[in-house]
């Protein structure tokens, strides 16, 4: 997976990318990868551990307004990007997002619910996104 996206993002170049996607499913490694290789500075939404729910995405929604380079992540992120999506009718939130569900080890039930809840999520963004020109990888 990572080989496919740094190939990509080789190509592409992009300086505004998100990764999505459920827990423990590589979301910071891959970013730490990313951020070492490309020497991009990441925002992880775990720093927003403090805040509930809908505070949290609210302020990682907030990150995408920044001009780039930057990589955001975490399991907050779909919806960032949904209230972002509805806050700014135009425009893209960022040049890249990568979604990742898969487990790399393995998850308790809380985080399975929460995979599931992102991917809800996901869904409901994935279109909109490229229709307003995100490139979307799905490794």
């Amino acid at each position: 997976m990572q080989r496919l996206a740094s190939a990509l993002l080789l190509r592409v170049r992009p300086s505004r990318i998100i990764l999505a996607g459920g827990p423990r499913s590589g979301k910071s490694t891959f970013a730490a990868a990313l951020s070492d290789g490309y020497r991009i500075p990441v925002r992880g939404t775990d720093e927003l551990r403090s805040l509930e729910w809908s505070e949290s995405s609210l302020v990682a929604s907030t990150w995408l307004d920044r001009p780039g380079p930057w990589i955001c992540e975490g399991v907050v992120m779909p919806r960032a990007l949904r209230k972002w999506l509805a806050a700014n009718p135009e425009g893209k939130p960022a040049d890249i997002a990568i979604w990742i569900n898969a487990p790399v080890s393995e998850r308790v039930r809380g985080q399975d619910a929460m995979a599931k809840g992102c991917e809800t999520v996901w869904d409901e963004v994935f279109l909109p996104l490229r229709e307003r020109g995100v490139r979307i990888l799905i490794p």
